[in-house]
């Protein structure tokens, strides 16, 4: 009877990983009734239509007013703002101003939902970040606090030398290249390397060639900065990537080995630098999620809707243990 009951918990123990390991199965919550609408992100234009499509099959009665419109991500506040949408699918998280400006009107801050992870290397469809020196650079690896402190206002590591660099390399400043706020990407890095913290005022945001013309294209800008600059250092997605430089692997914690840009560390989110894409909600606290929106979110994050990712766009589907955690906070 003892091995009886042990196999029976096993075989439970079992089960119940095998769950957890499994996207859930999105099965109609019932009859709904009403209108429905998106606004937001054109990045998620695709995925969002293939969302709807699964939200109007599982629910023809309300077909007829279920409407998307795939504007620009600034148009993801202003929509929840005027009521004119329910969700506002968003390929970046919000800028302080636009959750400032919904919290003027509501007096709490949007829901945000993860909904899908950024591409591995597809310009457009929020690509992870790299980090980028000249080929030159002995360095590998940095961690995420050495990027903080290096970036960051008032940062402590300004020279090579104070990251470990002998010889010609001790003394150089180090030559940094971003982007101009507010941007999404650049609000991205503060929010994943830098704690939030503000930038330093000494990054070049204009960035020359080895001829020393001006490069326009924003990412591939300052990377061809760094190409032309032995000690530049900036951040761009690994579609960036240009002769004269490589990229380096990021250690995320003390203790952690360091993590390489692939599309597997990106796909399961171990590279700290990979990136999320979203739908805000107006939801107040301690309130239910209106019936149609609940739905739509369900589908979202079933194994129906993350496969909708899969086939539809470049950008990557949530591990089933994200999926289930941004299910819960539907409840």
């Amino acid at each position: 009877m003892h091995l009886f009951r042990t196999a029976m918990l096993v075989a439970v123990i079992a089960s119940a990983a095998r769950a957890e390991s499994a996207y859930p199965e999105y099965k109609p919550g019932g009859k709904l009734s009403g209108e429905f609408r998106t606004m937001g992100s054109p990045t998620m234009d695709t995925i969002t239509l293939g969302w709807i499509e699964l939200f109007r099959e599982a629910h023809p009665e309300i077909e007829d007013v279920t409407t998307m419109e795939a504007r620009a991500n600034t148009t993801v506040v202003t929509g929840l703002i005027s009521g004119q949408s329910h969700a506002g699918p968003a390929s970046r998280s919000l800028f302080p101003d636009e959750t400032a400006a919904f919290v003027k009107k509501f007096g709490y801050p949007p829901t945000q939902i993860r909904v899908c992870g950024g591409a591995y290397d597809r310009v457009g469809y929020s690509p992870a970040l790299a980090i980028f020196v000249h080929e030159d650079n002995p360095l590998t690896e940095l961690t995420l606090a050495q990027l903080e402190e290096i970036w960051a206002k008032d940062g402590k590591l300004t020279t090579w030398g104070k990251l470990g660099l002998t010889g010609e390399w001790a003394d150089r400043l180090i030559a940094l290249f971003g982007l101009n706020l507010p941007n999404g990407i650049a609000t991205f890095f503060s929010e994943a390397a830098m704690r939030s913290r503000e930038y330093r005022a000494d990054i070049a945001t204009r960035a020359t060639d080895r001829t020393g013309k001006v490069v326009v294209r924003a990412l591939s800008g300052m990377v061809a900065g760094v190409a032309a600059d032995r000690y530049g250092l900036c951040y761009a997605g690994a579609n960036n990537a240009q002769p004269g430089t490589k990229i380096l692997a990021i250690v995320p914690g003390s203790g952690a080995p360091a993590i390489k840009l692939t599309r597997e560390t990106v796909s399961d989110h171990t590279y700290p630098l990979a990136r999320y894409l979203y739908i805000y909600i107006n939801r107040p606290p301690g309130n239910p999620i209106e019936p149609n929106l609940l739905e739509f979110l369900r589908v979202v994050l079933s194994r129906q809707g993350q496969e909708v990712v899969s086939r539809r766009s470049p950008l990557l589907p949530l591990s089933p243990a994200v999926a289930r955690e941004e299910l819960a906070k539907l409840r």
